[in-house]
């Protein structure tokens, strides 16, 4: 995978060179589940208030985070569903998941209290990745809580909803046409083309190495429509000089000590 990538990104680099980056301009930098690097080391956990706290401190551009429902209704911060093996995100309670200590120590946060830390720096942009459930419905009722929570806090300027499923980006939308939606995808065969996108209304696509590398052109294009473009995942120099090239708007990162500018 990685030769691929290589080759392909060479051959790229002649064709981005006339492409919509501009002279002196760079990508904002979002990083991805918090800082909770230095250098090329995780030094904490993903996902936790010190990792937002990191983030912070360095004035990143934004931060995401992941938020799952447990089995009681509560909304927590956290990547993976399956914690142990009779311990989940999503059919344990919250109460039972809080319990339990991260590898470096950290409990695993609330949405509250992830969202009361980052209100402390406004100008840091807040990423809310809602994680995928086990139907459309309960994700829905994650879309409404998660909303509600934001809204509560007077967050919502401060807030980008994503998600991996158009639906739940859909129905963010549905329930706040104010909010800022951003569309994931990892599959070059099932990454929506511009002019999809902008029939949903969605503000803003988050799409992989893969996909931007085999669709360069598609960058100009979300730009013309108003819809902004992340690239992730770029976790090397070789891989942020391509999306300088690109001319995307942010570039997603584990290692922001190395890749932020």
């Amino acid at each position: 995978m990685r030769k691929t990538l290589a080759i392909i990104g060479t051959a790229l680099m002649v064709f981005v060179s006339c492409a919509t980056g501009s002279q002196g301009s760079h990508p904002k930098v979002l990083s991805h589940r918090g800082l909770r690097t230095t250098g090329t080391e995780f030094t904490t956990d993903e996902n936790t208030l010190e990792a937002l706290k990191r983030a912070q401190d360095k004035k990143v551009d934004g931060c995401e985070f992941d938020v799952h429902m447990s089995a009681d209704g509560q909304l927590l911060i956290r990547h993976d569903a399956k914690i142990t093996s009779t311990l989940n995100m999503q059919k344990s309670t919250a109460e039972e998941i809080r319990e339990y200590r991260l590898p470096f120590g950290n409990q695993i946060p609330t949405l509250h209290e992830w969202l009361v830390q980052a209100k402390e720096t406004p100008e840091v942009l807040q990423f809310l990745e809602i994680k995928a459930h086990a139907t459309q419905e309960r994700e829905n009722e994650v879309v409404a809580k998660c909303l509600e929570e934001v809204k509560a806090l007077d967050m919502l300027d401060q807030m980008f909803f994503l998600s991996f499923k158009a639906a739940t980006c859909e129905e963010v939308l549905r329930l706040e046409p104010m909010a800022r939606v951003l569309l994931n995808s990892s599959s070059l065969h099932n990454s929506l083309p511009p002019e999809e996108v902008e029939k949903l209304h969605i503000n803003a696509v988050s799409y992989s190495v893969e996909v931007f590398l085999n669709h360069p052109e598609w960058v100009a294009e979300f730009k013309a429509k108003g819809i902004e473009t992340f690239f992730w995942m770029v976790n090397s120099l070789y891989l942020r000089d391509i999306a300088e090239k690109l001319g995307v708007d942010w570039i997603t990162t584990d290692f922001y000590d190395i890749i932020g500018y």
